[in-house]
């Protein structure tokens, strides 16, 4: 008798609720709840959202605190994530980023500070400084 084990279930990731277009242009301030995808262009701050996605042809021009952030587009600010940041092959980067996990493809051009968290609660602390650590 042959036995196969199935392969683990690769979650994906929440559809996009909010969704800002192609050829679009905000500016202010967005609250968010879920899942926040910029394909046009984004000034300002960004509250309460858990997952950002900035799309191929998205700018985001802001500091942004999610849960989960993919990036395709260009990003003119800083991104602090609880969980992960996902860099595509052509995205832009120019600020710091901090994370648990951080993926870069090849291709990427970033310009900033990167920062391994390690440990959900540093995240709690957003815009804080630092940890101390022990020695």
């Amino acid at each position: 008798m042959l036995k196969f084990r199935s392969s683990p279930q690769v979650e994906a990731p929440p559809e996009a609720n909010t969704v800002i277009g192609v050829n679009s242009s905000l500016r202010g301030t967005l609250m968010v709840s879920g899942t926040l995808r910029i394909d046009g262009e984004f000034e300002g701050d960004i509250l309460n959202c858990e997952r950002i996605e900035i799309g191929e042809h998205g700018i985001l021009r802001a500091d942004v605190e999610v849960k989960e952030a993919l990036v395709q587009g260009r990003v003119y600010g800083n991104i602090r994530a609880l969980g992960n940041i996902e860099m595509k092959s052509g995205a832009r980067i120019e600020g710091d980023v901090a994370a648990m996990t951080v993926a870069m493809e090849q291709g990427v051009h970033f310009t900033g500070r990167c920062t391994m968290l390690e440990s959900g609660s540093e995240s709690v602390e957003m815009g804080g400084a630092p940890p101390a650590r022990s020695r």
